[in-house]
């Protein structure tokens, strides 16, 4: 697959699309019967379903013929290089009308992560990577030069990351994992923590946190399956 150009741009403009039709409106506004409980116990509305059909539609038309997407078939990771789709990254927060939710989209090929995307649909503001950098609508930002930690660690975190995060400044955590790294890329978060985390979710955050020289308890930062079962933190080195 070739990222031909004005695609980032092109995204963009139907990234806003899908939150001005769907994610503005709703917000907060739904019936009982439009939200369900999933088996692992997270929430689902029945606009996470139309709006990963709609990317799923949308990025088939721009030749990505391996899609794995949250609500979809997870089968096609077994393959070396697929599109990841997560509709509305933050669902409870979207059902409670709290403004902190993401789109967020990653291609991997060959264990690596040739672009991710992360859409804040309030604000309509675009990240992405590409090419190890960095965009903010559109234009190159640099990293965030962090002189403290902060962030939030549960209670169980705390004294599973004691050697790694010994003292911070607490900010609550989004509930998105997609909005924690918007607040890290903005120098607003220092570090978080990722648990029993999906690829549709972890990939495009791994690949913004690596560019921002965050560093992991992980062994590496590679895109691969391995870690979906690990408790992970990222921060930055003050």
């Amino acid at each position: 697959m070739i990222i031909k150009d004005n695609f980032f741009l092109d995204t963009h403009i139907y990234l806003k699309k899908i939150a001005n039709e769907i994610i503005i409106p709703k917000i907060g506004k739904l019936s009982e019967n439009e939200v369900s409980t999933k088996s692992d116990n997270s929430k689902v509305t029945s606009y996470d379903v139309i709006i990963e059909n709609e990317l799923i539609g949308y990025f088939r038309n721009k030749g990505f013929s391996n899609i794995i997407s949250e609500e979809g078939n997870s089968e096609l990771i077994k393959n070396n290089e697929y599109l990841t789709v997560d509709p509305i990254d933050g669902t409870r927060n979207f059902i409670n009308g709290i403004n902190k939710v993401a789109i967020m989209l990653s291609f991997i090929k060959n264990t690596n992560c040739e672009f991710a995307i992360i859409y804040d649909p309030i604000a309509d503001i675009f990240y992405h990577t590409y090419n190890k950098s960095i965009y903010k609508n559109h234009k190159q930002i640099k990293p965030q030069n962090f002189s403290k930690q902060i962030g939030f660690l549960g209670d169980h975190a705390k004294i599973y990351f004691k050697d790694i995060i010994k003292s911070y400044t607490e900010k609550i955590r989004s509930r998105s994992i997609g909005y924690d790294v918007i607040e890290a890329i903005e120098g607003e978060r220092s570090f978080l923590t990722v648990y029993g985390s999906k690829i549709w979710d972890l990939f495009p955050a791994m690949s913004f946190l690596k560019l921002l020289n965050f560093d992991t308890n992980l062994p590496d930062m590679e895109f691969n399956y391995s870690k979906l079962e690990k408790k992970i933190i990222f921060y930055a080195n003050l």
